[in-house]
């Protein structure tokens, strides 16, 4: 059971905005264990995160990465927005949406074990740094 605290109970995210890259980066080791930190966006031409136009369904990350979720449990995940775009992240908590346009310098830091995302609209020139978290503050 983790015993992450990220935002409220009732909504289990933190939105960050007008903060670096660098800051943003640190923020997030201060939850636990980088288990992956990569770009998605824009410059993909093929995949899930590529520039397709395609709805990206509601899924927790580590659902279709199974060689990394089989070695690591992904409980926090950052998303910071480097280039902004058209696309819509949809957040979905007990049972109701919310959706987040990020535009560049904003990001949003969510409990990846509670909370369910997904992508809507175009991708267009947007680009995430995205960051997977192992948290340092697990039950035993």
């Amino acid at each position: 059971m983790c015993m992450i605290k990220i935002g409220t109970d009732q909504r289990p995210w933190e939105f960050v905005e007008n903060e670096s890259s660098d800051t943003f980066l640190m923020r997030m080791l201060e939850y636990g264990y980088p288990v992956e930190v990569s770009f998605v966006g824009a410059f993909d031409h093929s995949g899930r995160g590529s520039r397709r136009d395609v709805p990206l369904p509601f899924h927790r990350d580590g659902d279709y990465s199974k060689s990394v979720a089989s070695k690591h449990s992904i409980d926090i995940v950052g998303l910071y927005c480097l280039r902004e775009g058209d696309a819509i992240t949809v957040f979905k908590h007990k049972g109701e949406e919310y959706p987040v346009v990020l535009k560049q310098g904003q990001g949003i830091i969510f409990d990846n074990q509670k909370v369910l995302h997904a992508r809507r609209g175009s991708v267009g020139d947007r680009i995430l740094l995205r960051v997977w978290i192992e948290s340092k503050d697990k039950e035993k």
